[in-house]
Protein backbone atom coordinates (compact mmCIF):
# COMPACT_ATOMS: atom_id res chain seq x y z
CA UNK A 1 0.00 0.00 0.00
CA UNK A 2 1.35 3.41 -0.99
CA UNK A 3 1.95 5.83 1.93
CA UNK A 4 -0.55 8.69 2.10
CA UNK A 5 1.58 11.87 2.06
CA UNK A 6 -0.13 15.23 2.22
CA UNK A 7 0.96 18.27 0.22
CA UNK A 8 1.47 20.21 3.46
CA UNK A 9 4.19 17.80 4.62
CA UNK A 10 6.05 18.08 1.32
CA UNK A 11 5.69 21.86 1.39
CA UNK A 12 7.09 21.95 4.93
CA UNK A 13 10.03 19.79 3.89
CA UNK A 14 10.71 22.02 0.86
CA UNK A 15 10.56 25.16 3.01
CA UNK A 16 13.05 23.77 5.53
CA UNK A 17 15.55 22.99 2.78
CA UNK A 18 15.18 26.42 1.14
CA UNK A 19 15.45 28.26 4.47
CA UNK A 20 18.10 25.84 5.82
CA UNK A 21 16.36 26.10 9.19
CA UNK A 22 13.39 24.57 11.01
CA UNK A 23 12.87 27.86 12.85
CA UNK A 24 12.84 30.05 9.73
CA UNK A 25 10.60 27.54 7.94
CA UNK A 26 8.13 27.70 10.84
CA UNK A 27 8.09 31.51 10.66
CA UNK A 28 7.55 31.46 6.91
CA UNK A 29 4.71 28.93 7.22
CA UNK A 30 3.13 30.71 10.25
CA UNK A 31 3.27 27.61 12.44
CA UNK A 32 5.28 26.60 15.49
CA UNK A 33 8.71 25.02 15.23
CA UNK A 34 7.31 21.97 17.00
CA UNK A 35 4.65 21.59 14.31
CA UNK A 36 7.32 21.71 11.60
CA UNK A 37 9.41 19.09 13.40
CA UNK A 38 6.37 16.82 13.78
CA UNK A 39 5.57 17.14 10.07
CA UNK A 40 9.08 15.97 9.17
CA UNK A 41 9.03 13.14 11.72
CA UNK A 42 5.76 11.92 10.20
CA UNK A 43 7.09 12.33 6.63
CA UNK A 44 10.22 10.33 7.43
CA UNK A 45 8.11 7.60 9.04
CA UNK A 46 5.80 7.36 6.02
CA UNK A 47 8.71 7.21 3.57
CA UNK A 48 10.82 4.96 5.75
CA UNK A 49 13.83 7.20 5.12
CA UNK A 50 15.81 9.68 7.18
CA UNK A 51 15.76 13.05 5.41
CA UNK A 52 17.88 15.22 7.73
CA UNK A 53 20.94 14.81 9.93
CA UNK A 54 20.66 17.07 12.97
CA UNK A 55 23.69 18.09 15.07
CA UNK A 56 24.64 21.20 17.05
CA UNK A 57 21.52 23.00 15.82
CA UNK A 58 22.63 22.49 12.23
CA UNK A 59 20.66 20.48 9.72
CA UNK A 60 22.09 18.60 6.76
CA UNK A 61 20.16 16.77 4.09
CA UNK A 62 20.87 13.09 3.72
CA UNK A 63 21.21 11.65 0.22
CA UNK A 64 17.60 10.47 0.49
CA UNK A 65 16.68 14.02 1.50
CA UNK A 66 18.39 15.45 -1.58
CA UNK A 67 16.66 12.92 -3.79
CA UNK A 68 13.27 13.88 -2.38
CA UNK A 69 13.99 17.61 -2.64
CA UNK A 70 15.04 17.34 -6.29
CA UNK A 71 11.82 15.42 -6.97
CA UNK A 72 9.34 17.67 -5.18
CA UNK A 73 10.90 21.14 -5.57
CA UNK A 74 9.70 21.76 -9.17
CA UNK A 75 6.20 20.53 -8.25
CA UNK A 76 5.94 22.67 -5.09
CA UNK A 77 7.35 25.75 -6.81
CA UNK A 78 5.05 25.44 -9.83
CA UNK A 79 2.01 25.03 -7.57
CA UNK A 80 3.07 28.03 -5.46
CA UNK A 81 3.30 30.10 -8.66
CA UNK A 82 0.03 28.93 -10.19
CA UNK A 83 -1.53 32.41 -9.95
CA UNK A 84 1.44 33.92 -11.82
CA UNK A 85 1.30 31.15 -14.44
CA UNK A 86 -2.40 31.84 -14.96
CA UNK A 87 -1.73 35.60 -15.09
CA UNK A 88 0.81 35.12 -17.88
CA UNK A 89 -1.70 33.10 -19.88
CA UNK A 90 -4.17 35.97 -19.44
CA UNK A 91 -1.58 38.53 -20.55
CA UNK A 92 -0.30 39.91 -17.22
CA UNK A 93 3.23 39.15 -16.06
CA UNK A 94 3.89 39.50 -12.34
CA UNK A 95 5.93 37.85 -9.61
CA UNK A 96 9.22 38.00 -7.75
CA UNK A 97 12.58 37.24 -9.38
CA UNK A 98 15.60 36.36 -7.25
CA UNK A 99 19.00 36.64 -8.94
CA UNK A 100 22.50 36.08 -7.59
CA UNK A 101 25.59 37.48 -9.28
CA UNK A 102 28.97 38.95 -8.44
CA UNK A 103 29.44 42.63 -7.72
CA UNK A 104 31.00 43.72 -11.02
CA UNK A 105 28.16 42.14 -13.02
CA UNK A 106 25.52 43.66 -10.72
CA UNK A 107 27.07 47.12 -11.03
CA UNK A 108 28.40 47.25 -14.59
CA UNK A 109 26.35 44.96 -16.86
CA UNK A 110 22.93 44.03 -15.50
CA UNK A 111 21.54 47.51 -14.67
CA UNK A 112 20.74 48.47 -18.28
CA UNK A 113 18.83 45.20 -18.78
CA UNK A 114 16.96 45.41 -15.49
CA UNK A 115 15.90 49.03 -16.03
CA UNK A 116 14.34 48.16 -19.39
CA UNK A 117 12.75 44.99 -18.02
CA UNK A 118 11.08 46.90 -15.16
CA UNK A 119 9.74 49.48 -17.60
CA UNK A 120 8.16 46.71 -19.66
CA UNK A 121 6.97 44.62 -16.70
CA UNK A 122 6.31 46.98 -13.77
CA UNK A 123 4.45 44.33 -11.75
CA UNK A 124 7.56 42.16 -11.45
CA UNK A 125 9.80 42.68 -8.42
CA UNK A 126 13.51 41.90 -8.76
CA UNK A 127 15.67 40.93 -5.76
CA UNK A 128 19.44 40.90 -6.23
CA UNK A 129 22.01 39.00 -4.15
CA UNK A 130 25.76 39.54 -4.31
CA UNK A 131 28.07 36.51 -4.08
CA UNK A 132 31.05 35.08 -5.91
CA UNK A 133 32.82 31.80 -6.51
CA UNK A 134 31.42 28.77 -4.72
CA UNK A 135 28.95 30.91 -2.74
CA UNK A 136 27.29 32.00 -5.99
CA UNK A 137 27.12 28.40 -7.23
CA UNK A 138 25.77 27.20 -3.87
CA UNK A 139 22.87 29.66 -4.01
CA UNK A 140 21.98 28.44 -7.50
CA UNK A 141 22.37 24.75 -6.61
CA UNK A 142 20.27 25.07 -3.44
CA UNK A 143 17.36 26.68 -5.31
CA UNK A 144 17.54 29.76 -3.08
CA UNK A 145 17.41 31.95 -6.21
CA UNK A 146 15.64 31.65 -9.56
CA UNK A 147 18.93 31.83 -11.44
CA UNK A 148 22.45 33.11 -11.26
CA UNK A 149 24.58 35.21 -13.58
CA UNK A 150 28.20 34.18 -13.41
CA UNK A 151 31.11 32.25 -14.98
CA UNK A 152 29.92 29.41 -17.21
CA UNK A 153 33.17 27.40 -17.24
CA UNK A 154 33.70 24.24 -15.14
CA UNK A 155 30.29 24.21 -13.47
CA UNK A 156 29.25 21.62 -10.86
CA UNK A 157 27.18 18.66 -12.04
CA UNK A 158 23.89 20.06 -10.72
CA UNK A 159 24.19 23.41 -12.55
CA UNK A 160 23.87 24.15 -16.25
CA UNK A 161 25.00 27.39 -17.85
CA UNK A 162 24.58 29.24 -21.10
CA UNK A 163 27.13 31.83 -22.13
CA UNK A 164 25.98 35.36 -22.97
CA UNK A 165 29.06 37.56 -22.52
CA UNK A 166 32.79 37.23 -23.10
CA UNK A 167 35.35 39.58 -21.60
CA UNK A 168 39.12 39.75 -21.89
CA UNK A 169 41.34 39.18 -18.88
CA UNK A 170 44.32 41.39 -18.19
CA UNK A 171 47.59 41.21 -16.30
CA UNK A 172 47.75 44.33 -14.11
CA UNK A 173 50.72 45.86 -12.33
CA UNK A 174 51.46 49.12 -10.51
CA UNK A 175 52.58 51.98 -12.73
CA UNK A 176 56.30 51.62 -13.45
CA UNK A 177 56.50 47.92 -12.51
CA UNK A 178 59.45 46.16 -14.29
CA UNK A 179 57.22 43.49 -15.87
CA UNK A 180 54.86 46.07 -17.39
CA UNK A 181 57.27 46.88 -20.20
CA UNK A 182 58.82 43.44 -20.69
CA UNK A 183 58.60 42.67 -24.40
CA UNK A 184 57.74 38.97 -24.23
CA UNK A 185 55.95 38.55 -20.92
CA UNK A 186 55.28 34.94 -19.77
CA UNK A 187 53.59 33.24 -16.84
CA UNK A 188 57.05 32.13 -15.75
CA UNK A 189 58.03 35.81 -15.44
CA UNK A 190 54.87 36.64 -13.47
CA UNK A 191 55.36 33.66 -11.14
CA UNK A 192 58.67 35.08 -9.85
CA UNK A 193 57.16 38.23 -8.31
CA UNK A 194 54.71 38.78 -5.40
CA UNK A 195 51.06 38.17 -6.27
CA UNK A 196 47.79 39.78 -5.19
CA UNK A 197 45.48 36.81 -5.74
CA UNK A 198 41.79 36.70 -6.56
CA UNK A 199 39.89 34.46 -4.16
CA UNK A 200 40.84 30.79 -4.65
CA UNK A 201 37.16 29.80 -4.55
CA UNK A 202 36.58 31.68 -7.81
CA UNK A 203 37.24 30.04 -11.18
CA UNK A 204 39.43 32.94 -12.31
CA UNK A 205 41.45 32.79 -9.09
CA UNK A 206 41.99 29.05 -9.41
CA UNK A 207 43.07 29.26 -13.06
CA UNK A 208 45.47 32.13 -12.42
CA UNK A 209 47.18 30.54 -9.43
CA UNK A 210 47.45 27.09 -11.05
CA UNK A 211 49.04 28.66 -14.14
CA UNK A 212 51.64 30.38 -11.96
CA UNK A 213 52.31 27.44 -9.64
CA UNK A 214 53.36 25.36 -12.66
CA UNK A 215 56.42 27.61 -12.86
CA UNK A 216 56.92 28.38 -9.19
CA UNK A 217 55.52 25.95 -6.55
CA UNK A 218 56.66 28.42 -3.87
CA UNK A 219 54.62 31.27 -5.31
CA UNK A 220 54.53 34.28 -2.98
CA UNK A 221 50.93 35.43 -2.43
CA UNK A 222 50.86 38.62 -0.36
CA UNK A 223 47.10 39.24 -0.43
CA UNK A 224 44.13 37.02 -1.30
CA UNK A 225 40.85 38.84 -1.83
CA UNK A 226 37.33 37.92 -2.92
CA UNK A 227 36.57 41.41 -4.17
CA UNK A 228 38.09 42.88 -7.34
CA UNK A 229 38.18 46.38 -5.82
CA UNK A 230 40.35 45.00 -3.02
CA UNK A 231 42.61 43.30 -5.57
CA UNK A 232 43.05 46.59 -7.44
CA UNK A 233 43.70 48.56 -4.25
CA UNK A 234 46.56 46.31 -3.12
CA UNK A 235 48.11 46.09 -6.57
CA UNK A 236 48.08 49.89 -6.69
CA UNK A 237 49.74 49.98 -3.24
CA UNK A 238 52.60 47.81 -4.51
CA UNK A 239 51.77 44.52 -2.75
CA UNK A 240 52.13 42.61 -6.02
CA UNK A 241 50.67 42.06 -9.47
CA UNK A 242 47.39 40.33 -10.40
CA UNK A 243 44.77 39.71 -13.09
CA UNK A 244 41.60 41.68 -13.76
CA UNK A 245 38.56 40.89 -15.92
CA UNK A 246 37.65 43.49 -18.52
CA UNK A 247 34.26 43.93 -16.85
CA UNK A 248 36.04 45.75 -13.98
CA UNK A 249 37.87 48.26 -16.17
CA UNK A 250 35.71 51.34 -15.78
CA UNK A 251 36.64 54.90 -16.82
CA UNK A 252 39.61 56.06 -14.77
CA UNK A 253 40.90 52.57 -13.91
CA UNK A 254 43.27 52.45 -16.90
CA UNK A 255 45.12 55.47 -15.56
CA UNK A 256 45.93 53.67 -12.32
CA UNK A 257 47.69 50.54 -13.66
CA UNK A 258 49.76 49.00 -16.38
CA UNK A 259 47.68 46.51 -18.41
CA UNK A 260 48.63 43.55 -20.62
CA UNK A 261 46.15 41.29 -22.41
CA UNK A 262 46.63 37.78 -20.94
CA UNK A 263 46.24 36.30 -24.43
CA UNK A 264 49.59 37.93 -25.20
CA UNK A 265 51.09 36.06 -22.25
CA UNK A 266 49.59 32.66 -23.03
CA UNK A 267 47.09 31.95 -25.81
CA UNK A 268 43.64 30.97 -24.56
CA UNK A 269 44.17 32.27 -21.02
CA UNK A 270 42.71 35.70 -21.56
CA UNK A 271 38.93 35.16 -21.79
CA UNK A 272 36.25 35.07 -19.11
CA UNK A 273 32.83 33.68 -20.05
CA UNK A 274 29.67 34.70 -18.20
CA UNK A 275 26.02 33.84 -18.58
CA UNK A 276 22.87 32.31 -17.09
CA UNK A 277 23.32 29.63 -14.40
CA UNK A 278 20.39 27.35 -13.54
CA UNK A 279 19.90 24.40 -11.25
CA UNK A 280 19.09 21.28 -13.24
CA UNK A 281 15.41 20.39 -13.06
CA UNK A 282 14.43 23.58 -11.24
CA UNK A 283 11.03 25.13 -11.90
CA UNK A 284 11.45 28.58 -13.44
CA UNK A 285 8.63 31.05 -12.74
CA UNK A 286 6.98 33.00 -15.60
CA UNK A 287 8.67 36.25 -14.52
CA UNK A 288 12.10 34.60 -14.28
CA UNK A 289 11.62 32.90 -17.65
CA UNK A 290 10.79 36.23 -19.25
CA UNK A 291 13.82 37.95 -17.72
CA UNK A 292 16.10 35.14 -18.89
CA UNK A 293 14.72 35.56 -22.42
CA UNK A 294 15.23 39.31 -22.03
CA UNK A 295 18.91 38.72 -21.23
CA UNK A 296 19.35 35.96 -23.82
CA UNK A 297 16.65 35.82 -26.54
CA UNK A 298 18.09 32.55 -27.88
CA UNK A 299 17.91 30.78 -24.51
CA UNK A 300 16.75 27.18 -25.09
CA UNK A 301 14.28 26.23 -22.35
CA UNK A 302 13.52 22.89 -23.97
CA UNK A 303 17.20 21.96 -23.68
CA UNK A 304 17.26 23.14 -20.06
CA UNK A 305 14.20 21.02 -19.21
CA UNK A 306 16.15 18.02 -20.47
CA UNK A 307 18.98 18.84 -18.08
CA UNK A 308 21.33 20.31 -20.65
CA UNK A 309 22.08 23.55 -22.47
CA UNK A 310 23.99 24.14 -25.71
CA UNK A 311 27.75 24.43 -25.44
CA UNK A 312 29.23 27.92 -25.52
CA UNK A 313 29.85 29.18 -29.06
Amino acid sequence: MKPDISYSKLKTFHCIVVENSFKRAAARLYVTEGAVSQQITDLEARLGKRLFERSNRKITLTQDGWNLFNLVAPVIEKFENIVDEFGQICGTLRGNIRIVSFEAMLVSVLPKFLIEFRKRYPECDIFLFSASGKDLESMVASGAVDFGVGPTDELPEQIVGQEIWRYKRYFIAPLGHPLAKKKHLTFKDIAQVPIVAPNRTSRSGQRFLKALERYNPNLKVTVEAGDWEVVMKYVEMGFGISVLPEIMIQPGVRKRFCFRDLNEVEAGSGVSRYGILLKKGKYISPAARELIKFLSPQFDFSAFNQGRLPASP
